[in-house]
């Protein structure tokens, strides 16, 4: 596993985000990532999390209180397809299905939040094909991407499921 992922993972995973692939630059170099606090997707995850849980100091402050209280942001895809048009980016889901199988087996969440509505499908069958029985909810938010109604509906939807959990 990737050391900078390894240092955020909790040793209880509670709650897993569930987003489609890391950036990565035209070389295959990773560039972007939540655990880099340089992206929309942090950027959203951590405004719904403020609408909860009051300000955090820092970026760095955010990343250690998520990780604190048992969540986890991992991906579907660990290689990058999210810049391959839509045929390839389809296949690259399904691919990427029994890699997270075996993650999710180590994992055993509680809660799964997956960060786009068009992975739903390929991360309940992974869940399915897990054997897991630990996840006692699943839920899709839509990807805040694309318009600004999308980010707002994303914070808000992430902010009433932490509202209706108990992760302390």
């Amino acid at each position: 596993m990737n050391p900078l992922l390894e240092s955020h993972k909790p040793e209880n995973i509670k709650i897993l985000f569930i987003a489609e692939a890391p950036g990565f630059n035209g070389s295959g170099k990773l560039t972007q990532h939540f655990y880099f606090a340089d992206n929309n997707l942090f950027r959203t995850i951590f405004t719904a999390f403020e609408v909860v849980y009051g300000s955090f100091d820092s970026a760095q402050d955010f990343l250690t209180f998520f990780k604190s209280i048992g969540c986890y942001l991992d991906h579907l895809s660990v290689a990058a397809i999210n810049r391959s048009d839509k045929a390839e980016r389809k296949i690259g889901r399904q691919k990427a299905v029994p890699s997270l199988v075996e993650r999710l087996k180590s994992y055993k969440p509680e809660m799964v939040i997956v960060l786009m509505k068009e992975i739903q499908k390929q991360v309940v069958e992974a869940v399915e094909i897990s054997g897991i029985d630990s996840v006692r909810l699943l839920e899709a938010v839509p990807y805040p991407a694309g318009s600004d109604t999308n980010r707002k509906n994303c914070i808000a939807e992430i902010a009433s499921l932490l509202r209706n959990l108990e992760v302390n």
